[in-house]
């Protein structure tokens, strides 16, 4: 569209005096106005007209500068107040662990272990939780693209920490490993879970990294994550455990782990559902 470069470029002098839009976040509002125009023109909409309508839709310097004033103030709840769950539950579970492991040394590398691929594994399942939130709210309204492009910053952020600790919690029991069995590594059902969680991880994050999923093709993939933590950590549900991983779901619990499953399934399923389909069905 030559004829638009022009208007683009005029629009683009008039947001960058706007306080609160940097480079890169004039950049994507331009992405945004750009598909929203190309949307318009397709529709029938003339050029120039499909231009000024795109512009109104994104709104005014001063609403722009608003909006990004409201997403640093706030975050979206569910966000809060799993991150303040988190948070605290890392406190607690860390001083539990090492007033337990004080001595000897390799005791020490064992809590540091188990703390590390908790932690690892309960961010994990910490963005799936956040995924169950969005298919939630997405059911009866549509997220704004500001609000869109806030929540794959924090899943991008929860996917980066969940990676490393995992990570680090995999690399730590190897060599505790080697220390008490005298092997780095036993192809054990824990030990390929957790290779199968920081795998799956890696993916979700050069995704992410490569634009290839969008923030609500990241939410809702995080279900399936979730899943793959609770096979890696609770399950599998067959007697494979032995040594230091002999600990397990007991049998009484595999209903509540299949349950567990089926709904991550379910949710997953209803998030391909479009945005507000339920108020529409009730409409």
């Amino acid at each position: 569209m030559p004829d638009l470069e022009p208007s683009i470029a005029a629009w683009r002098k008039t947001m960058m005096a706007a306080p609160h839009v940097g480079p890169d976040t004039l950049d994507e509002l331009e992405t945004h106005l750009r598909e929203t125009v190309e949307e318009l023109v397709r529709s029938g909409v003339p050029e120039t007209e499909a231009f000024e309508r795109a512009v109104q839709r994104l709104g005014s310097p001063a609403a722009v500068t608003s909006e990004f004033q409201k997403l640093n103030a706030f975050t979206w709840l569910p966000a809060t107040a799993v991150t303040a769950a988190g948070i605290a539950a890392a406190l607690l579970l860390a001083g539990y662990l090492f007033s337990l492991f004080q001595t000897p040394a390799r005791d020490i590398l064992l809590a540091a272990h188990v703390l590390a691929i908790t932690l690892g594994y309960g961010a994990t399942l910490l963005l799936g939780v956040l995924g169950v939130c969005f298919v939630c709210q997405r059911c009866a309204t549509d997220f704004s693209p500001r609000r869109v492009r806030s929540l794959s910053r924090v899943t991008s952020t929860y996917g980066q920490i969940a990676a490393l600790l995992t990570a680090l919690g995999m690399v730590l029991g190897m060599v505790w490993s080697h220390q008490h069995w005298g092997r780095y590594w036993g192809w054990d059902s824990r030990e390929v879970g957790a290779l199968s969680v920081v795998v799956w991880l890696l993916c979700f994050l050069c995704a992410h990294r490569s634009r290839r999923i969008t923030a609500r093709g990241a939410l809702i993939a995080s279900l399936l994550g979730s899943n793959l933590v609770l096979l890696a950590w609770f399950g599998p549900l067959f007697p494979w455990r032995e040594g230091l991983h002999s600990y397990g779901m007991p049998i009484q619990a595999t209903p509540l782990m299949l349950a567990a499953l089926a709904m991550n399934l379910l949710f997953f399923l209803v998030g391909l559902a479009p945005a507000g389909w339920l108020r529409l069905r009730k409409a």
